[in-house]
């Protein structure tokens, strides 16, 4: 190998090296997003919704609002057949509740507030994170 090929391949490898350690994730330009009504989400289920970058479950409590970004660097984690949730970027794992399970993601997924508006939408909060505990009642 030249010289000038060498200097080439070290540049490229430089230049993923910085790009990897100043990763921010994207800014949030919205933070209260509308998912739809809550007769949308049977009861058992866990459901993507894309714009909110979330999961809407319902179980027997209520309705939740799971946030499906990883907590190591902001990938969105896949959920897994058996349960689970998976990041496809560094390999965590993640509970059905959101624990952490493996790492490198040492916190769990955060659940997010999910309300109902005027329209009787349900809105996804980003911007508040509440206890894992929290759910839109039945009855709201």
């Amino acid at each position: 190998m030249t010289r000038g090929s060498l200097a080439t391949i070290a540049a490229l490898a430089l230049g993923q090296v910085a790009r990897f350690i100043s990763f921010a994730p994207a800014a949030e330009d919205q933070t209260a997003i509308p998912v739809g009504q809550p007769e949308q989400y049977a009861a058992g289920t866990l459901t993507y919704v894309e714009p909110a970058r979330a999961y809407i479950g319902r179980d027997g409590a209520g309705l939740y609002a799971l946030d499906a970004v990883c907590t190591h660097l902001g990938c969105l984690v896949a959920q897994q057949a058996g349960g689970g949730f998976a990041c496809p970027c560094h390999g965590s794992r993640f509970a059905a509740d959101g624990q952490a399970q493996n790492g490198p993601a040492s916190q769990a997924l955060r659940h997010l507030a999910l309300n109902l508006n005027q329209d009787g939408q349900m809105v996804v909060d980003r911007s508040r994170p509440v206890t894992p505990a929290t759910r839109l009642a039945e009855d709201s």
